[in-house]
């Protein structure tokens, strides 16, 4: 049965994964490139030649110093035409590659004639890519519940209830238990695949520097990371309270049997690690998600650089080359960083939230 096997299952999961993986990554790297190709080479011939592209023709993330990237694309009409790329200066070149990683605002809704009031309710490029991943773990997962119901299941349904068991047996049961854990299931079923989902959408390779064109990973931004940090840490906290009191939870992150002095200095320092352990995983997620990104756009931006810096000549195509190859190897290992990612996270939850819960551990 299914339900007997969780190892033999996840190996399976695992191995189909990778594989579908590895082919999605080939098929989206060639796309990338083939885009690439498509819309940086017309440009170079009216690079060289001094002139500039018609405003019509330019991307719409390239943007003065100072300036929004919303405004960026909405440029009046009569207005100075944005600079080709070797009329960019070299810092604006990795500004340029490095500005589809920064949040901004897409939507203020006029709610209410204070603007600090509608400023609260801002949309960021952020929330939409949110609720895709939202959408796509309802039509990911609704089949899934349905062959319960039914019985039948297709090979991608099967596959997704083996990954379920194996979070269920291999990461919630193997730390808290089956009877504890069985509880908690649903919650870091949710947190690992909301996670993973955000981080995979990621890979999809943009198409532009503005919303909807640039894909954004949300969990590239400390605000995310930080949001799913903080529930952990309320978990921490009311679930350890919940278990042993108040009071009883801040008198077991003193170990027993210490002397009367070093019980304040021991306290401050578990109370410290206490708020440590959310702040890291903001930070070891943000971070792992973010400087994969600006490699790859830095891997990118150096193309456009040695083309510049040899004035449009044959000859950089040349030096392209290592800088495509250094991107591409940069790629596959973010594909294997976005599962990654999304279980240390959920894994690491779950122990800080069992160890609060059973102090004497």
């Amino acid at each position: 049965m299914l339900v007997n096997r969780p190892f033999v299952i996840s190996q399976f999961v695992i191995s189909q994964f990778l594989i579908r993986s590895m082919l999605a990554t080939r098929i989206l790297i060639t796309a990338w490139f083939c885009l690439l190709t498509w819309v940086g080479g017309p440009a170079l011939p009216a690079q060289a030649g001094g002139t500039s592209a018609p405003h019509s023709q330019q991307p719409q993330g390239e943007q003065s110093q100072g300036q929004s990237p919303t405004a960026a694309g909405s440029h009046a009409e009569g207005a100075h035409p944005t600079p080709t790329t070797l009329q960019m200066s070299n810092s604006d070149i990795f500004n340029h590659q490095f500005s589809h990683s920064v949040p901004y605002v897409i939507f203020t809704p006029s709610i209410s004639p204070d603007p600090n009031v509608n400023k609260l309710f801002a949309v960021y490029n952020v929330q939409p890519w949110q609720w895709v991943c939202l959408g796509l773990m309802l039509a990911v997962f609704f089949p899934v519940l349905q062959s319960f119901r039914t019985g039948r299941a297709g090979r991608g349904t099967r596959i997704m209830r083996g990954f379920c068991l194996w979070i269920r047996d291999e990461m919630v049961y193997s730390v808290m238990g089956k009877e504890e854990g069985r509880f908690y299931v649903p919650l870091f079923l949710f947190t690992f695949f909301f996670i993973m989902f955000q981080n995979v959408i990621g890979l999809i390779p943009s198409v532009g520097h503005s919303f909807p064109l640039a894909i954004y990973t949300a969990t590239g931004t400390p605000y995310v990371t930080g949001a799913f940090a903080i529930i952990t840490l309320g978990l921490m906290l009311g679930l350890g309270m919940k278990k042993n009191g108040a009071l009883g939870f801040f008198k077991g992150l003193v170990p027993h049997g210490l002397p009367v002095a070093l019980i304040p200095i021991m306290f401050l320092i578990e109370f410290v690690s206490l708020l440590v352990k959310p702040f890291a995983l903001t930070i070891r997620l943000f971070a792992n998600m973010l400087s994969g990104h600006l490699v790859i756009a830095s891997a990118i931006g150096l193309i456009f650089l040695f083309t510049k810096m040899q004035g449009g000549a044959v000859s950089s195509y040349l030096t392209a080359l290592p800088c495509l190859g250094m991107a591409i190897f940069i790629y596959i290992i973010e594909a294997f960083v976005t599962l990654l990612q999304a279980y240390i996270f959920t894994f690491l939850s779950i122990n800080f939230v069992y160890q609060a819960m059973h102090q004497e551990h």
